[in-house]
C-alpha cells in the first residue's frame, strides 16, 4: 500500500466553504502537495475570480510522531499552520489567517506536506478546514 492523501468537499456555498482532507502514511512522508485548489470550487461572482482563501478555523488529529504543515502555495509558500497531536485553531474573530497574494508565484491553492514518518509504521492524519472564499478583479 502505498501513501494516500484524500480530499473531499463537505460543504460550499457561495462564500464559504468546508474541506476535509485526509491522509494515510504507510512508506513516505508527503512530498508538498496542493491539496485545495480554486479550480476545486465554483467561482460565485461573475465579475471578480476566485483568488484563493481564508481560513477561519483547523480541526485536525494527526497520528503520533508526524506533523502536518498547511502552507499557500507561491514561490516560498507562505505557512498557515504546523499541525500535530489533536486540536481545533479557530481564527475567526481574529478575522481568520489570510494569504499573503503580492507573494510571486502566489496561486491561491493550500499546501500540505508531512515530516516525522518512521519507516515500518502506519500514519493517518484527519483536517477539517473551514474556508472563506476570496476574490480578485477579473484580470488580476
Amino acid at each position: 500500500m502505498a501513501t494516500v492523501v484524500d480530499k473531499q468537499i463537505v460543504e460550499e456555498g457561495p462564500r464559504n466553504a468546508v474541506v476535509k482532507l485526509t491522509g494515510a502514511l504507510t512508506d513516505a512522508n508527503v512530498s508538498e502537495v496542493s491539496v485545495v485548489k480554486p479550480t476545486d470550487f465554483l467561482n460565485n461572482d461573475r465579475w471578480q475570480v476566485l483568488s484563493g482563501f481564508r481560513v477561519d478555523a483547523v480541526m485536525y488529529s494527526i497520528g503520533q510522531g508526524i506533523e502536518v504543515v498547511l502552507s499557500w502555495n507561491s514561490n516560498s509558500p507562505q505557512q498557515i499552520a504546523p499541525l500535530a497531536g489533536r486540536g481545533k485553531i479557530d481564527a475567526t474573530g481574529d478575522g481568520g489567517f489570510l494569504p499573503n497574494t503580492l507573494l510571486t508565484g502566489y496561486d491561491g491553492s493550500i499546501n500540505l506536506v508531512t515530516t516525522g514518518f518512521q519507516a515500518g509504521t502506519t500514519q493517518n492524519f484527519t483536517i477539517f478546514l473551514r474556508l472563506v472564499k476570496l476574490y480578485a478583479p477579473t484580470g488580476r
